[in-house]
């Protein structure tokens, strides 16, 4: 939109051009809001890819790694040469008089620092440490993104299914008060009874437009993930494919299989990792300053009008300062950081162990809940309103049977949806997305799954 201003500038130059000016902005306005509008449905991947490339903070992290390449070019850079001049035996007074060209002694000479105990090396090995710590930490923002974006995908997966249980509800409910309505006209039925029905329909819509309110707060939810300020809630989002788990191996040997990938794949630990890198590169840098730098040079003297060469070489010495207060830092920075890689090794273990566990735990009540459960619920509701309209039980027990079978289909649909979040945070202990504990054993119960989706 680089063109509106100097368009705004010929349109007060020129008067005449005020309408063509203005619907080129508009038009060109229009353009650039349709290119930020989302798609119509929206699936996790495309979530994960839009997320990616307009993230305010990924931006950050890629430019803290430029950075960190700039401090790396310039540690290796080799110190600049010196060049020095010096004149002697000004006066201005005195018999006989004063010549510049006669009396004065000049001096011009160039050192070149040269620096001992491997000081260059060291500061490229520290930077470029920086330089992967950089990385990491992008790394880092990247994963976190992600799986923010796949946990608030799923939660918008799952207030959506929430809203559709909760309209088969209503719309059973519905027809309900439709049949009481039919009967109270005929007179088969008390009005009393289509009072009650229509007071459970009531609480059934009042249900689903807070279903629906959620809908639209997880899509928000979502857009945050994201990263986009927007606030556009007309999109979709479709079922992604399943990818199995399995965990009847053992806990033990799941939780060392995902530690292993945790040890591997986890920003965190790479970046705990390369400070500890770091800290011993720092205390192999302030070791190497301790050592006193050499300074050669080679000059031109004049001294009553004889020009002759002068060297020499400069060098400090460590009498005093043998930088004994930043090594010993750097020696505690060592060990600071060494201990907070192992608590944070510690800290990932029980991370790792605890998804493990609670996808194991979510697994088995998924399991237990598609043992009949749910087909039981359904045939109680069904045999009780058939009974009903044959006289033989009362409404109040229809409308029991009714809540019965929604609470239960509420609650299996949050417990699949809680079973795929466990998922999303097995992959958050692990670091990576492609755990090695897939098989053919746990296809059935992601069939299930889908199946009980949809």
């Amino acid at each position: 939109m680089h063109w509106i201003r100097p368009m705004i500038a010929i349109v007060a130059m020129n008067p005449k051009m005020l309408v063509a000016g203005t619907l080129l902005v508009s038009a060109g306005l229009t353009l650039n809001l349709r290119a930020q509008q989302l798609p119509k449905t929206l699936g996790l991947d495309q979530a994960i890819q839009i997320a990616f490339s307009r993230h305010g903070d990924l931006d950050a992290a890629r430019a803290a790694i430029e950075a960190r390449a700039g401090s790396t070019r310039q540690a290796g850079v080799m110190p600049n040469p010196v060049f020095s001049f010096q004149t002697e035996n000004w006066r201005f007074y005195g018999n006989p008089g004063f010549s510049a060209s006669r009396n004065l002694d000049v001096f011009a000479w160039v050192g070149i620092p040269i620096e001992t105990a491997g000081k260059r090396k060291r500061r490229v090995e520290l930077a470029e440490v920086d330089e992967r710590i950089a990385e990491h930490r992008r790394q880092l923002v990247a994963w976190r993104i992600r799986q923010g974006v796949k946990r608030a995908y799923w939660k918008v997966l799952a207030a959506v299914s929430d809203v559709e249980m909760r309209e088969r509800s209503r719309d059973t409910l519905q027809r309900l008060e439709n049949y009481h309505e039919v009967q109270v006209r005929q007179g088969g039925r008390a009005e009393v009874d289509l009072i009650k029905v229509r007071v459970e329909t009531g609480r059934a819509a009042l249900a689903l437009s807070g279903a629906e309110m959620e809908v639209i707060r997880s899509k928000i939810a979502l857009l945050e993930a994201m990263g986009i300020p927007e606030v556009n809630t007309g999109f979709e989002v479709r079922q992604p494919e399943p990818r199995p788990v399995n965990l009847s191996r053992g806990s033990g040997q799941a939780t060392r299989q995902t530690l292993e990938a945790a040890s591997v794949h986890r920003p965190e630990i790479l970046i705990a990792r390369a400070q500890v890198e770091r800290a011993r590169a720092e205390l192999a840098l302030r070791r190497s300053l301790a050592r006193p730098d050499v300074r050669p040079f080679l000059g031109y003297k004049r001294t009553n009008r004889f020009n002759t060469l002068m060297g020499g070489v400069s060098i400090s010495l460590p009498v005093r300062d043998r930088n004994r207060g930043r090594i010993e830092e750097a020696l505690a920075e060592v060990r600071r950081r060494e201990a907070a890689l192992r608590a944070l090794e510690a800290r990932i273990g029980a991370e790792v162990a605890a998804a493990v566990e609670t996808v194991r735990r979510s697994r088995e009540m998924l399991r237990s809940m598609e043992t009949g459960m749910l087909d039981r619920a359904r045939e109680t509701s069904r045999i009780a309103q058939a009974a009903y309209q044959e006289g033989g039980v009362d409404l109040l027990e229809v409308l029991d049977a009714q809540r019965a079978q929604n609470e239960i289909g509420l609650f299996h649909s949050r417990s699949a949806f809680d079973y795929q979040l466990s998922r999303v945070d097995l992959e958050t202990a692990s670091g990576t997305s492609d755990l090695p504990l897939s098989s053919e054993e746990n296809q059935t119960a992601v069939a299930r799954f889908d199946a009980a989706v949809e």
